[in-house]
């Protein structure tokens, strides 16, 4: 449940189905980040989205383009956003870029392969995965390298960053790594396959992330391997934590499960088409997931639809929600899609969604329960 006088998090209308949808803005290719969002606190909001026509966007919360940058080649993961409106993203160019608010360069790093993944900032620490096998370490104001650890494959999964400081991330070693602040190993812990997923971090520490032998993995903070959810087939999604401890994530089977905390399944719904979108979770429970059926859901706590929208091909992209209600997810159809919900705004439980918060820091500490999972972000719902 959202903490009481949440700021930014008021109520928001109920519009039918078919009102849905507020705006969409098109792109010129495939659409699979979780958009950015960061408010300067004078009300002028800022959504960040990549795409692979090989451009990173700068919108309105209207769905006006304020500005674009172009890379070399495919934007595939998510932006990240810092408390000073600076954006850090990564591209298949093997780039990680560095842009201030108005879209100028600051800095960029060349790593040894394209990047898929999407990049966790904490105290002044960005930390992004490479498919050259390697979690690098850079001053997020200068781009130096801090430090690099190389794992024994690509990693395409997305750091995690737990209370402690420790990073999490999977490798297509077959691993989930944890490794100390200063770069050194904690522990490790091997599943049966590539491990693509990114990983999600619960109030207590414990890690939850899915792997290709088609397992969602529950590892305690000193990496005891806590349960093994059985999903039938490669989970690539990330969790997302509900208020109550339950985890939400989909796999290649087609179906979206609802797991307790104790690793046993409440319900699943089955979409008939792979689940890779990561779900995110609104202040009045409303769980939103996408789904190569090219549609979007919303489900409630119990797992019954309440709603879906159909977009123009596969829903890769994972969710957000701004406070005021608006849905932010891509479409691999091009379009970048502004929904309406009936959330006032994110749950605030430890992990509601891909990135943990709207500026996607990956970042598990924060304030009190609530306020930091709609950080940055003050908007009232568009008319």
């Amino acid at each position: 449940m959202a903490a009481a006088g949440m700021a930014g998090c008021g109520a928001s209308d109920s519009p039918g189905d078919a009102n849905r949808l507020a705006w969409k803005f098109r792109t010129g290719d495939v659409l699979p980040v979780c958009p950015a969002v960061f408010g300067d606190g004078s009300g002028e909001i800022t959504i960040y989205a990549g795409s692979h026509d090989r451009n990173l966007y700068a919108l309105t919360v209207g769905g006006k383009l304020k500005w674009k940058f172009a890379t070399g080649d495919f934007v595939h993961g998510s932006p990240t956003v810092d408390g000073a409106g600076n954006v850090y993203f990564g591209s298949f160019d093997r780039n990680v870029y560095a842009l201030d608010p108005s879209g100028r360069e600051i800095w960029r790093f060349a790593t040894g392969d394209k990047i898929e993944s999407s990049p966790a900032l904490a105290g002044g620490v960005l930390y992004v995965s490479s498919d050259d096998g390697a979690v690098y370490a850079f001053d997020s104001g200068t781009g130096s390298v801090r430090w690099k650890f190389d794992t024994g494959g690509k990693v395409a999964s997305s750091p995690a960053i737990g209370r402690d400081g420790c990073i999490c991330v999977g490798s297509a070693d077959g691993h989930v790594y944890a490794i100390n602040p200063d770069g050194s190993l904690r522990w490790k812990l091997k599943t049966a396959n590539k491990v693509l997923s990114s990983p999600a971090v619960a109030a207590d520490g414990s890690i939850y992330v899915g792997s290709n032998d088609g397992g969602l993995y529950a590892i305690d903070p000193s990496g005891r391997q806590l349960w093994r959810f059985d999903a039938g087939e490669s989970v690539f999604a990330s969790p997302a934590i509900g208020s109550d401890g339950t985890i939400y994530v989909g796999s290649m089977t087609g179906r979206f499960h609802a797991i307790g905390p104790d690793g046993r399944e409440k319900w699943n719904a089955n979409l008939r088409d792979w689940v890779i979108s990561s779900a995110a979770i609104g202040s009045d429970g409303t769980i939103y997931v996408g789904s190569y059926n090219h549609s979007i859901y919303a489900f409630d706590a119990d797992g019954r639809i309440r709603w879906k929208f159909k977009t123009g091909k596969f829903v890769f992209s994972s969710p957000t929600i701004l406070p005021g209600g608006l849905l932010l997810v891509g479409s691999d159809d091009g379009f970048l899609y502004a929904l309406h919900t009936d959330s006032q705004c994110l749950a605030g439980s430890p992990w509601p969604k891909f990135r943990r918060t709207p500026s996607n820091d990956a970042n598990q500490p924060y304030t009190r329960s609530g306020d930091a999972a709609n950080a940055h972000v003050h908007v009232a719902r568009p008319h």
